[in-house]
C-alpha cells in the first residue's frame, strides 16, 4: 500500500473545491476554477436525469465541489451548490425555497402548512391544464377578474350588495320595455 502522504494527494486530486467559471446552457456543461486550473466543459450534477427530469444550471461565480475520477479534470463533473458570501443562502428559515436571479420566490413551510408564491413587479402564472382545474378551499382575488366560458355557481352570487337569485327590477311594463336597475 502507498503512504499516505500518497493517499492524500490522491484524495486531493479526486474532490476539489472551486467556482463555476463559465456555463454553456446549450451543452448543459460548465467550466470549473480550482486554485490555477479551470477545467474543460465538463457536466454539473443534476437533482434528476432520468423520466424525471430537473434543469436548474449553475450561476457563474457559484460555488461548488469538483468529483474527478483518478484525479483527471477532464473526466470530471460538479456538483454545484455551496453557499459563500458572493452568494449567501436567501433563507434562515426552516422551510423549502427557491429563489430565482429576479427575485421570484417559491416557498413551503412545513410547520405552518403553507405555500408562499412571491413574483417580482410585471411578472405573470400561466396553468395550462386541459383536463381542468380544481380548487378546494376558499378564494380571494384581489383584482379584475376575465371570464371566457359559462360561470356555473351551486351558491349565491352577489355583486354590490345585491343577491342575483333575490333581486327584483323596478319599473317593469309589459311589451318591449327595458327594466330598471336591480334592487
Amino acid at each position: 500500500m502507498s503512504d499516505p502522504a500518497d493517499q492524500q494527494r490522491l484524495i486531493g486530486d479526486i474532490i476539489r473545491f472551486g467556482t463555476i467559471e463559465s456555463v454553456d446552457l446549450a451543452a448543459g456543461t460548465c467550466r470549473f476554477r480550482t486554485g490555477d486550473i479551470v477545467t474543460g466543459d465538463i457536466p454539473w450534477l443534476a437533482g434528476r436525469s432520468g423520466a424525471t427530469r430537473r434543469w436548474s444550471p449553475p450561476s457563474a461565480g457559484e460555488q461548488g465541489v469538483l468529483f474527478c475520477a483518478e484525479g483527471d479534470t477532464g473526466a470530471g463533473f460538479v456538483m454545484p451548490g455551496l453557499f459563500s458570501n458572493a452568494h449567501p443562502a436567501p433563507s434562515a428559515e426552516d422551510i423549502d425555497l427557491v429563489e430565482y436571479a429576479d427575485g421570484a420566490r417559491i416557498s413551503y413551510d412545513a410547520a405552518a402548512h403553507a405555500l408562499i408564491a412571491t413574483l417580482p413587479a410585471g411578472a405573470t402564472v400561466s396553468i395550462a391544464a386541459d383536463g381542468g382545474i380544481s380548487i378546494k378551499g376558499d378564494v380571494a382575488i384581489d383584482g379584475a377578474v376575465t371570464v371566457t366560458g359559462t360561470i356555473d355557481a351551486g351558491g349565491e352570487i352577489t355583486g354590490n350588495g345585491i343577491k342575483l337569485s333575490a333581486h327584483k327590477h323596478p319599473g317593469v311594463q309589459a311589451g318591449g320595455a327595458r327594466t330598471g336597475a336591480p334592487e
